[in-house]
């Protein structure tokens, strides 16, 4: 009983203290480099879709001005939750003092959780490419063998896909391997 109390003691103490310890801000084993880089990767396609749709919709029916104010929301909540996720991996765990690229690491993360404030107060795409352009090459900075983007996959996939010669797809008889929608040439059909 005796060391039940005890140990009930110092557990409360502890997270009345809230001086748990530990060497990083997450446990080992909840975040891998991969799931936090795609995270934020989805971020950004997220943000661009919303700044376009906050851009280009003029916002005239109750469907629309309700579909305007959940963009805004979503565009809030996710630029702060993405700021939280920088700081706790990037800041406290990732960007260690004293190395070599210390500073450069601080000050493309800075750049990062600016331009978070940016895509929150304004509608303009912009801001998230230029988001877009600054984590890349931050995310250079922390190189994981093997790293594949599963945005950029599944983008990949996508424009292999429309490659793929559809079934039943008409063909113009010849010989080159581009999109028939879109070219600027025309094609001399042949008969049998």
């Amino acid at each position: 009983m005796k060391k039940k109390m005890l140990a009930m003691g110092i557990w409360a103490a502890l997270c009345i203290q809230g001086t748990l310890s530990s060497h990083c801000q997450m446990p080992c084993g909840i975040y891998h480099d991969e799931m936090v880089y795609d995270q934020i990767d989805q971020y950004v396609e997220t943000m661009y879709k919303g700044a376009t749709i906050l851009a280009e919709s003029k916002f005239a029916t109750p469907k629309e001005r309700n579909e305007f104010i959940r963009w805004v929301t979503l565009k809030e909540n996710n630029s702060n939750e993405l700021a939280d996720l920088i700081t706790t991996y990037f800041l406290q765990q990732k960007i260690k003092p004293g190395e070599d690229d210390t500073v450069k690491r601080l000050t493309s993360a800075h750049k990062l959780l600016f331009l978070l404030m940016q895509i929150k107060q304004n509608t303009s795409r912009s801001f998230v490419d230029e988001f877009a352009d600054e984590w890349d090459k931050f995310k250079l900075m922390f190189h994981v063998e093997g790293y594949e983007c599963q945005v950029d996959l599944l983008k990949q996939r996508k424009r292999e896909q429309a490659k793929q010669p559809q079934t039943g797809a008409i063909n113009n008889n010849h010989d080159h391997d581009h999109d028939h929608e879109r070219h600027d040439h025309d094609h001399a059909e042949t008969k049998p």
